[in-house]
């Protein structure tokens, strides 16, 4: 994220229009009843909070792309398709094979 500005934004818009109440309630009582402070304390939590959330979204998404390229790997493979370097690697024993059966002769 280039910046948090946006997050920033969100938790003051939340804060002013309808607060998580017991959030609130903690912040304020963190802050000894300043309500200042209680509030810069809610925005900061709430900042964090969703920071988490990010970063939990973008690993699940991260896990989702993983699962499905390995599906699709495995869908190619039973279907027949085999990648390059397995053609590569096939080749290259039967390359092997025929040197070792020449040098038998």
């Amino acid at each position: 994220m280039q910046s948090d500005e946006k997050l920033y934004e969100l938790a003051a818009q939340e804060l002013a229009n309808s607060p998580r109440q017991g959030l609130l309630i903690k912040c304020l009582a963190k802050a000894e009843g300043n309500e200042a402070k209680g509030k810069a304390f809610y925005i900061e939590a709430r900042v964090e909070e969703m920071k988490t959330e990010i970063i939990a979204e973008e690993k699940k998404e991260a896990v989702k792309k993983a699962a499905e390229k390995k599906a699709e790997k495995e869908k190619e493979f039973q279907d027949g398709v085999v990648p390059y370097p397995y053609y590569f690697v096939v080749l290259i024993f039967l390359i092997v094979c025929i040197v070792v059966i020449i040098g038998n002769f």
